[in-house]
C-alpha cells in the first residue's frame, strides 16, 4: 500500500470512529471500544496484556500481532505508558499493532513473514513500514500536522518527541516535493 492509500484508510477509520482531526486518541480506550464494537458485530478484536518477559515477544519487541489468530499481545510496560498519556511510545506501538490487525490480518489473502534484516523490501511491500505509516496517519492526521511544528504535534496528539519529529520531517519532505 502506498502512503496515500494508507492515509486515506486511516482518515476513514478515524471518521468512522467519530474522531475529528484535532482529537487526541487514547489508544487503550480505543482498544476497549473496538473490542465492544467488534463483539456487537459478531467479530473478534482480541488483545492481551502480557508480562514484559513473556516468550511471545522477540528481543526488543514491544507488542506483537499474531496473523493466524488476530490476537494482539502487548507488554505490560507498553500498555502502562499508553494509559498514562506519558508522551512515550506506548500509544504509537498500540496503533502500530492496530495497523497490522486492520491492514494485514483482516485482509484474508495477505500472509506475512519475517525477513532477515539485510533483505531489501520496498516500503510499500513492507508490513512494518505500512503499520508505522498507519500509526502516524491515524494518530497525527496530515491535514492538521501540516500546519504544526514538532512541539505542537507532540502536545496535541500526546506522542513521543521522536514520533512528532519523524512525522514533522516526513510531512516537510512530502510538501517540498
Amino acid at each position: 500500500m502506498s502512503r496515500a492509500a494508507i492515509r486515506s484508510y486511516a482518515k476513514k477509520i478515524r471518521q468512522l470512529l467519530g474522531y475529528k482531526n484535532t482529537d487526541f486518541i487514547h489508544a487503550p480506550k480505543l482498544f476497549d471500544a473496538l473490542s465492544i464494537l467488534f463483539a456487537e458485530q459478531g467479530l473478534d478484536f482480541d488483545y492481551r496484556i502480557m508480562p514484559d518477559d513473556h516468550e511471545v515477544f522477540y528481543d526488543r519487541e514491544e507488542a506483537y500481532t499474531d496473523m493466524s489468530t488476530g490476537i494482539i499481545y502487548i507488554k505490560e510496560s507498553v500498555m502502562e505508558q499508553a494509559c498514562r498519556r506519558s508522551y512515550r511510545r506506548g500509544a504509537f506501538t498500540l496503533i502500530h499493532e492496530l495497523g497490522h490487525y486492520l491492514l494485514h490480518y483482516l485482509q484474508n489473502d495477505v500472509r506475512l513473514t519475517r525477513v532477515a534484516d539485510d533483505v531489501y523490501v520496498p516500503p510499500y511491500c513492507d508490513p512494518e513500514w505500512q503499520a508505522d505509516t498507519f500509526a502516524s496517519e491515524f494518530l497525527m492526521p496530515f491535514e492538521e500536522c501540516i500546519k504544526m511544528d514538532e512541539e505542537e504535534i507532540r502536545k496535541t496528539y500526546h506522542v513521543s518527541r521522536m514520533a512528532a519529529e519523524v512525522r514533522y520531517n516526513k510531512i516537510q519532505e512530502e510538501v517540498i516535493r
